[in-house]
Order: C-alpha cells, then sequence, then structure tokens
C-alpha cells in the first residue's frame, strides 16, 4: 500500500514537469514585468476616434466687371482728299487771290464724287465756279451760309452750319464720317507759305487730325496738301465773313470779330 502511494506521487510529479510553463518576463533586475494584453486580430483594437473639424470654404471675392481698356492717347482721321491749289498754275492775279472758297467747295465735291483733282481741272473748276457764283448774284467773299446754298445748288452736295464749335466738336464731327470746311481771319493762321502778310479773309478744308493738329487742304498755298495746324491756331482764327462789315473794306480787327461758323460736309449723301 505505501509502495502504490509512493509510485502515485512519483507519476504526477513526472506529468507536472512534463507540462511547459510560460516563461515571465523580467526588468533588466531580474522582477518580473506585468503581462500586455495580445491583441488577436485587427478588430481586437479599437482606435480612439479623431475629431474632424471641417474647413470653411476659401472666400470667393466678389465678382468684378472686366476691365475696360484704356482709351488711345490719340488717334488720326484723315481722308484722303485730293489737292490742288486755288492758284493751280501759281497765278496769284485778283481772280485766283480771291479764290479760295471756290476751291475749297471744290476739292470736297471731287472727293465726294471719286474724282480726282489735277491743276487743269481745279483751274476750269474756279472758273467756272466764279462764273456761275456771279451770274447768281454772289460777292467775291461768300460766308458759310452761302457757301452751304452754293454746295447744294452748284454741286447737288448737302451740308449744314454749326455755330461756336470747340476742337472736340470737329474732331467728333470728323470721326462721325464728316468734313469740315472753315472761314478764318487768315493773318491769324500764320502760315509762314502765304504771300504776306496773308489774307484778311481765307477758307479751307479740314480733312482729319492727329496729335494735337487738324490736318487740313489749305488752297492759300501750293504746298497746302495735308498742312497741319495745331487746334489752338486754326480754333481761334475761325471767323466768318460779314459782308455789312465789309461795306468800304475790311480791317483786321474787324475781321476778327466775325461768327465762328463752320460747315459741315456729311460723306455719306
Amino acid at each position: 500500500m505505501i509502495v502504490r502511494i509512493f509510485i502515485a506521487s512519483i507519476c504526477l510529479a513526472a506529468l507536472t514537469a512534463c507540462r511547459p510553463q510560460a516563461p515571465l518576463a523580467s526588468d533588466a533586475a531580474g522582477l518580473p514585468l506585468p503581462s500586455k494584453p495580445t491583441a488577436t486580430s485587427s478588430q481586437d483594437v479599437v482606435p480612439s476616434p479623431v475629431a474632424v473639424i471641417p474647413q470653411a470654404p476659401a472666400a470667393t471675392p466678389p465678382s468684378q466687371p472686366p476691365a475696360q481698356p484704356a482709351p488711345p492717347e490719340s488717334s488720326t482721321i484723315d481722308y484722303p482728299l485730293g489737292f490742288a491749289s486755288q492758284a493751280p498754275y501759281g497765278v496769284w492775279d485778283a481772280l485766283h487771290g480771291e479764290a479760295c472758297e471756290e476751291a475749297s467747295m471744290a476739292m470736297v465735291a471731287f472727293y465726294l464724287a471719286d474724282k480726282s483733282i489735277t491743276s487743269h481741272t481745279m483751274e476750269q473748276e474756279i472758273l467756272n465756279l466764279v462764273a456761275w457764283e456771279s451770274d447768281h448774284g454772289y460777292k467775291i467773299d461768300v460766308t458759310t451760309a452761302e457757301v452751304v446754298e452754293i454746295l447744294d445748288a452748284f454741286y447737288g452736295v448737302t451740308a449744314r452750319i454749326v455755330r461756336d464749335p470747340s476742337a472736340a466738336d470737329i474732331t467728333r464731327l470728323l470721326s462721325e464720317g464728316n468734313l469740315v470746311i472753315i472761314p478764318a481771319a487768315g493773318r491769324e493762321l500764320g502760315n509762314p507759305y502765304f504771300h504776306q502778310p496773308g489774307p484778311i479773309y481765307h477758307m479751307l478744308v479740314i480733312r482729319g487730325y492727329e496729335a494735337g493738329e487738324f490736318i487740313t487742304n489749305d488752297p492759300g498755298t501750293k504746298r497746302g496738301e495735308a498742312y497741319r495746324y495745331p487746334f489752338a491756331t486754326l480754333m481761334n482764327a475761325i471767323h466768318d465773313w460779314d459782308h455789312q462789315r465789309a461795306d468800304g473794306g475790311m480791317t483786321d480787327e474787324e475781321m476778327s470779330q466775325g461768327l465762328r461758323r463752320i460747315v459741315v460736309v456729311p460723306l455719306e449723301q
């Protein structure tokens, strides 16, 4: 009986010795460390939720109208009128010395009719127009109102008068498709090519403008094609003829008191 108990005790000890034991973790001092839980799957560890703060959308600037291009500092208008002076052959006799109005009207009418101008055609036109004016009671010098009448009756060209124009008015009229005939106190123009001291009364055509200057066809000189006058010079010289004031002779002072009028001729007739 004692032998059986002894044998059973030996077997139980052997079984206990044969079962594997998990080693205990220890720190550097040999002391056991607390065991950590072991994750058995990806679901065992639940991450802490992270707060996501929504970002405010970037502010959109209010819509602006598209930038408008700056107006050009200067622009150019220049209608290519044919040219011949009021003395086409250089003969400055009494008739041709007074023919600036006729030459101005002829240049405008020829341009509207798409006709070229030569010395010969201008000479014939001046002679024909002076004769017609004499037959119809016009005097040697004609006013802007009479120019409108003559353009209509002789050439079938429609024109109108504009009173007290500014330089801006004239440039606008040109840009809108008009030619402009100017009556002037001739000696205030200061043209160095005039027979000095220059005519008391003069007439010329403004065909365009550029950079503060009017581009003209000035029949008072053979160098008058596309002749340029500063705005201020031409504007100060605008004075219409006055038959009553001219009775007995017109002086420079009287001429400078003439009304400020111009003749506007539309290109579309």
